[in-house]
């Protein structure tokens, strides 16, 4: 098999300045990934920063040689930005002058006031979370394998509205999850408060993301009742020997087993094609105790009490802190937990559907092998289904290869403008305060570009140094599909899809992300010591090497290499 070898262009996609975008996936993205991201994002936050009365225009995604790139996109003149801020006093005059800045202005006076950004995060799980769980289990039960092309093509059709409307959806809501986090973070950093004691004070408020290892827990608990030793189990007919384990296990594939699991992406494997990974779990859940598995207990409940009496007493307005840390942990729990059923659920389902036509159109020589099918956007693949013009599987097949030579790039960190920091002194009140929460909730996503780049370094997460054997998730499907109890799982990046399998890790390393990315607040709702934003960790690691994780100093060593 050959792969595409040039020098690849990295023109900007846009006026502006383009930040690398690692934790939404790629290199080497689908063209239905693709078209869903660089289509709907960019609208979806201009409504958002319009209704909470956000001083910036929107914020955009785009794909370059298969990678995503992102731009904060100014209010005014976007298709004329250079990437430089305004002086001060023209900035200072135009937000005090400019109609649009001053209706911002009285839109963030209002959100601040009435916080209307929690309405959504209680009508969620008031009622939206229900009806996208209904939804998605109302998909479900449709067997693409039992319809005919053109009723496939209907449900592919079916599919695609779903994908956009979880996709607007899980972006209009990071106005309600990570906007009152931002605010906090932001507010904390002006009193000089350290921003991942203050994070920690919100661990135990993301119930979804503990939410498998509590069914691997139930799992485990009825086996050992069945008489068979959950830590020995293998396979998934093993789990079936017992009733009660069967049935547990059902309730937590109907829930978890159509969700793709290692990134957000339509070849991204699903729970379903995963028994090995369940089996794991499993394994993980019969320990006794977090000190059998090396898992960190982290502070008690006392000490988070403490220490939250300590970070309130620093403050200069300890009512102004209660209030945002009560906001905070209201929205916490919500961006973990609408995700996977807005986007990774019914990603699964897409790739469902997938498979089912990839096997069909190869069996019918209109494919050259079924993965060909994920380089075909959903309304092509409807296309061909229905015998109207679609790409050839010469044209799939060459697709298939570019893509595998995306794969291949390093992206580089910026193109356009340079990056400018921009100077929120001049703004109004409350659009400065809603300023700083954007600064805050996107800049914590991602590494400090600031920092000092350490090799195997970054933000620790936890307080406990654990030791455990690496899995280099450089192919994330195959490390899922082998990692141990125990494991440190070593990655690029993680998404919320992780939360069905990463309670088998001991440990976590990444290499992207910030304070605020998923890996963090897995690391810190499961226990686990981790680093986050940790550099060189894919090259540096091997899967098979001992390594030390030690959270405190935010360091990994590689005390002893993968056996040969």
């Amino acid at each position: 098999m050959t792969t595409t070898t040039r020098t690849p262009t990295w023109n900007p996609p846009g006026p502006g300045s383009w930040r690398a975008e690692r934790s939404h996936g790629g290199p080497g993205v689908s063209r239905l990934y693709a078209r869903i991201l660089s289509e709907h994002t960019e609208p979806t936050y201009r409504q958002v920063f319009a209704d909470y009365g956000g001083v910036v225009g929107s914020m955009d995604m785009q794909v370059v040689n298969g990678a995503i790139y992102r731009r904060i996109v100014p209010l005014l003149g976007a298709d004329k930005d250079t990437g430089k801020v305004p002086p001060a006093p023209v900035l200072w005059l135009a937000t005090r002058l400019h109609p649009e800045f001053r209706r911002r202005e009285r839109r963030a006076r209002q959100v601040l006031a009435d916080k209307s950004y929690l309405d959504q995060v209680k009508a969620w799980f008031a009622g939206e979370r229900d009806q996208w769980q209904a939804a998605n289990a109302e998909i479900q039960v449709v067997d693409p394998t039992a319809l005919d092309d053109r009723a496939l093509a209907d449900h592919l059709d079916r599919l695609d509205g779903h994908l956009v409307a979880g996709w607007r959806r899980h972006h209009q809501l990071h106005g309600s999850d990570l906007g009152p986090i931002g605010d906090l973070l932001a507010n904390a950093i002006d009193w000089g408060l350290d921003p991942v004691a203050v994070m920690g004070l919100l661990k135990g408020a993301s119930p979804a993301t503990v939410d498998a290892a509590r069914h691997g827990a139930t799992i485990a608990a009825a086996l050992r009742a069945g008489g068979v030793d959950p830590a020995a189990v293998t396979s998934i007919d093993q789990i079936r020997s017992v009733g009660a384990a069967a049935d547990a296990l059902d309730a937590y594939l109907d829930e978890y087993g159509w969700r793709v699991v290692s990134g957000y992406e339509v070849d991204s494997l699903t729970l379903h094609e995963l028994p090995s990974a369940v089996c794991t779990l499993v394994r993980r859940a019969a320990a006794e105790t977090g000190d059998a598995i090396g898992m960190d207990p982290g502070p008690s409940t006392d000490q988070r009490t403490a220490t939250e009496a300590e970070l309130r007493d620093a403050t200069p307005d300890p009512a102004l802190f209660d209030e945002l840390l009560a906001s905070a942990r209201l929205a916490y729990g919500l961006r973990d937990d609408n995700g996977p059923l807005t986007w990774e659920w019914p990603m699964g389902l897409t790739r469902r559907a997938y498979l089912a036509a990839g096997q069909r159109l190869a069996d019918q020589g209109q494919l050259h092998q079924p993965d060909d099918v994920f380089e075909l956007d959903l309304p092509e693949l409807a296309a061909l289904l229905r015998g109207e013009p679609a790409p050839t599987a010469d044209e799939a097949a060459a697709r298939a290869e570019e893509r595998r030579w995306q794969a291949t790039l390093q992206a580089p960190e910026y193109l356009g403008a340079p990056m400018a920091q921009p100077d929120v002194s001049p703004l109004p009140p409350a659009s400065r305060r809603m300023m700083k929460t954007i600064l805050a909730a996107t800049t914590m996503l991602d590494p400090d570009p600031h920092r000092s780049v350490v090799s195997l370094a970054g933000l620790g997460i936890g307080s406990r140094v654990y030791q455990g054997r690496a899995r280099v998730a450089d192919d994330p499907n195959r490390a899922i599909q082998e990692m141990e109890p125990g494991d440190v799982l070593v990655a690029a990046w993680t998404a919320p899809s992780y939360n069905s399998v990463l309670a088998i890790a001991g440990g976590v390393v990444v290499q992207e992300g910030g304070l605020l990315c998923h890996a963090a607040v897995m690391a810190r709702e499961l226990d686990l010591p981790a680093v986050i934003g940790c550099t060189d960790a894919m090259t540096a690691i091997r899967s098979g090497d001992l390594v030390e994780i030690d959270p405190t100093a935010g360091t990994v060593r590689v005390l002893e290499p993968a056996p040969s």
